[in-house]
C-alpha cells in the first residue's frame, strides 16, 4: 500500500482500488459456491445451523430492540469519511458517479451476504478456527472443505485486498490533509512549492503507515469491535456536516467545540471498554438483556454541544452565509 501511495497517489489508489474490489467480489462469489456444494447445497447447509446452531438464526437473545436500533448510527460513519469525500472531489462532474451510485450497493451485497452466509454455515458445520479467531474463518473453510490451493491463495489476495481498498485511501487522505490543511495554512504567503508539497506529503504518509504498523502490532482486539469502534467515531461526527449543509445559524467554535466533546466522550467510553471491547450502556435498565450502544450518546454529546455553542456565539455573517447560501445573499 506505502509503495503504490507513495508513487502514484490519488490516480494509483483509485486504480488499485476498482482492481482490488473485483478480485475479492470474484473469489468471494466462488467460494462460496464451492463451500455451499461441499456442505451439500445452500439448503443442506442452512438446516445443519438450524438443526445444531438454532441460536445463530434466532433475534431473541443475540441483539435487543434497543441496541439493534442504536447500531443504526453506526452507518453514518460513511457520511463523514474524509478519503470518501477525497475521491468524490477529485471528478470534474457529478456523472461521473452516476454508475457508482447504482452500483455501490449491488456490490455490497455481492460482497456481504456470501461472507455472513459462509460465516453461519461453518458454525452449523463445525467449523472453528484456530485459537477462536473468527476473522479466519473463511480462510479455515476453504481449505477444510475445497482443498484447493488455488482457490486459497486467490481468497487471501481477495481478503488482503479488501483491506488495501481502504487503507490506501486512508493513508492518501491523510497526506492530503496534512499539506493542504496544515502546512499550507501555517506557512500562509510563504506558501511551499507543489513538490515540496508532494514530498511532505509523502513523508507525512511514511510515519502514518510507521505507527499503525506499531500500533497493530500491541492490538488483540477482534477486527469487528475496532470498526464498530471507529466507525462510531466517524459517525457521531455527522450532525457537523448535516448542520454545516443545512443550517446557517452554525458556527466555526461550535464546530470545534462539537468535534472536541465528541472526542472526549468517545475516548472516555472506549477507556471504559478495554479500548476495543463489547459495550453497552445503562444495561441496568433492560435488565442485563439489552443496552444502547456508546455511538447514540457520542452522537447525542456532539450534536448538543453543536448546537448550543452555535446559539451563544457570533453567527456567521452575511457574506459567508452567502457563499454556502447562494439563494440566502439574493
Amino acid at each position: 500500500v506505502l509503495a503504490y501511495v507513495f508513487v502514484g497517489g490519488v490516480r494509483s489508489t483509485v486504480w488499485a482500488n476498482t482492481f482490488q474490489t473485483l478480485v475479492f467480489m470474484v473469489t468471494g462469489i466462488i467460494a462460496f459456491f464451492m463451500i455451499a456444494h461441499a456442505l451439500g447445497g445452500v439448503e443442506a447447509a442452512s438446516q445443519k445451523v438450524v438443526e445444531s446452531k438454532p441460536d445463530h438464526l434466532a433475534r431473541q437473545g443475540m441483539i435487543g430492540r434497543w441496541e439493534f436500533f442504536t447500531y443504526l448510527f453506526v452507518p453514518l460513519s460513511v457520511g463523514m469519511f474524509p478519503h470518501l469525500f477525497q475521491h468524490w472531489l477529485t471528478a470534474r462532474s457529478a456523472k461521473t458517479f452516476r454508475m457508482t451510485v447504482i452500483f455501490h450497493p449491488i456490490c455490497i451485497m455481492i460482497v456481504w451476504v456470501p461472507c455472513i452466509l459462509i460465516g453461519i454455515w461453518c458454525s452449523g458445520a463445525g467449523i472453528t478456527p484456530p485459537g477462536g479467531n473468527a476473522n479466519a474463518v473463511l480462510g479455515v473453510a476453504v481449505k477444510k472443505l475445497v482443498q484447493s490451493p488455488w482457490l486459497i491463495g486467490l481468497l487471501t489476495a481477495g481478503i488482503l485486498a479488501a483491506i488495501m481498498s481502504s487503507l490506501d485511501s486512508q493513508f492518501m487522505c491523510l497526506g492530503t490533509m496534512f499539506t493542504n490543511d496544515i502546512v499550507v495554512r501555517l506557512m500562509g504567503d510563504k506558501r511551499p512549492s507543489d513538490r515540496q508539497l508532494l514530498w511532505m506529503g509523502r513523508g507525512f504518509v511514511v510515519l502514518i503507515v510507521v505507527i499503525t504498523y506499531v500500533l497493530s502490532l500491541f492490538s488483540t482486539r477482534d477486527i469487528f469491535d475496532l470498526a464498530v469502534w471507529c466507525f462510531s467515531g466517524f459517525g457521531a461526527l455527522f450532525p457537523i456536516v448535516l448542520a454545516a449543509v443545512y443550517w446557517k445559524r452554525t458556527t466555526a467554535v461550535g464546530v470545534i467545540t462539537a468535534v472536541l466533546v465528541t472526542t472526549a466522550v468517545w475516548g472516555y467510553f472506549f477507556r471504559q471498554s478495554g479500548y476495543g471491547g463489547e459495550m453497552l450502556l445503562f444495561e441496568d435498565w433492560f435488565d442485563g438483556k439489552d443496552g444502547i450502544m456508546p455511538v447514540a450518546v457520542i452522537t447525542l454529546a456532539c450534536a448538543v454541544s453543536l448546537m448550543i455553542v452555535s446559539l451563544v456565539t457570533k453567527p456567521p455573517d452575511a457574506q459567508t452565509v452567502g457563499r454556502f447560501f447562494p439563494e440566502h445573499e439574493a
